[in-house]
């Protein structure tokens, strides 16, 4: 089975978009519901094929581009919230993938890690 070119494209576009700054607000809420469906849709594809570390890579871009958009100076208080309130999805996916892995633990301890970083860092 191949990858859906068509979700990677998804994937980036949206993914592009998050990252730039000119998304008016009212459609930000859309914009992060999509991004995390497909973020999911293209992990659970990558699982499905056991391609592990791209599905790793997949949902750590994920986590940390909604970190990011978080933490930026230039988003309103309702665009932070709704990056904060869709990270437990990649966050949970990640969780789990890694509690499959003989290093999980220290890989998740890491990763929590990394993520507290970017919040106590802004």
């Amino acid at each position: 089975m191949l990858l859906d070119t068509a979700l990677w494209q998804d994937f980036s576009r949206l993914s592009r978009q998050l990252k730039q700054n000119g998304t008016v607000t009212s459609d930000y809420y859309r914009l992060i519901s999509d991004y995390c469906g497909c973020c999911c849709r293209l992990a659970t594809q990558l699982e499905l094929q056991r391609n592990s570390l791209l599905q790793e890579w997949c949902l750590r871009y994920a986590l940390f581009t909604l970190a990011e958009g978080a933490t930026c100076a230039n988003h309103s208080a309702f665009q932070k919230q709704l990056c904060l309130d869709m990270l437990y999805m990649p966050l949970m996916a990640l969780t789990r993938l890694y509690q499959r892995q003989p290093h999980g633990k220290a890989e998740l301890a890491a990763l929590h890690a990394k993520l507290k970083y970017c919040f106590h860092a802004n």
